[in-house]
């Protein structure tokens, strides 16, 4: 609740916007390509990409999570890393559900500055090596990712994007360091560039509530540096 609340700040730009912008529109078709983005199709099973050992590890912890064994078997390795790095205890709505059904009950027009199929496509795309490397990583990390997890919402709340940046650096030094300087360049940097050229259409029109992750903000190449460097003047509002 203290993440999807908007703060009163925040909610009167997204009440006074003309139309809002998200990374993804989140309608139904959107919601239902992504979660058949999690599951192989190709007649290959887990297993058999992971080893006898690490996918019986995997159902176990995922069992521990309510998801079953049937489905684990199709899931794809970084699926799989993605679910065990999601918060537990939670009802499931994050922050871009609400802003985007906000924005729908509201009769705002809502644009995305990616498709389904890029987003997936960035993990799609990993080398299965890679893909079993994060799930292996993200086991042996589960230990510590509830921490990671209240650092990163403490952080967040607190609007400290240098916090965030650092938090992210240390991820990275703890991973595979291959890896992890993909991951961080396709998952962040390209997609701060593909941004930053895609809302300028939003941004000409005027009166827009754009929202991205907080991690797309900071940097030498981080969206707030990229929009100052095509000579947007930028005001903290919040």
């Amino acid at each position: 609740p203290n993440v999807v609340a908007l703060p009163a700040a925040v909610q009167r730009a997204f009440d006074q916007a003309q139309s809002v912008t998200l990374e993804v529109v989140l309608d139904a078709q959107s919601m239902m390509s992504m979660a058949s983005a999690l599951l192989m199709t190709d007649g290959k099973t887990l297993e058999s990409l992971v080893g006898r050992k690490l996918y019986d590890r995997t159902v176990e912890v995922m069992s521990a999570r309510g998801v079953p064994e049937v489905l684990v078997a199709y899931m794809k390795p970084w699926a799989v890393a993605v679910t065990l790095m999601t918060p537990q205890g939670n009802d499931g709505v994050v922050l871009d559900q609400v802003l985007y059904q906000d924005a729908v009950a509201a009769g705002k027009r809502v644009h995305g500055l990616e498709t389904v199929a890029e987003q997936m496509g960035l993990f799609d795309g990993l080398p299965r090596d890679d893909q079993v490397t994060l799930l292996k990583d993200t086991l042996d990390s589960l230990d510590t990712i509830d921490q990671m997890l209240g650092e990163l919402r403490a952080a967040y709340l607190a609007r400290d994007l240098k916090r965030l940046l650092d938090l992210n650096e240390a991820w990275m030094r703890d991973s595979d360091p291959q890896l992890a300087e993909t991951f961080n360049r396709k998952v962040i940097v390209e997609r701060n560039h593909r941004m930053a050229e895609r809302m300028q259409a939003r941004l000409l029109e005027g009166g827009q509530f754009i929202a991205v992750g907080a991690l797309h903000l900071p940097g030498e190449e981080g969206l707030l540096r990229l929009l100052s460097e095509r000579g947007y003047r930028l005001s903290r509002v919040y």
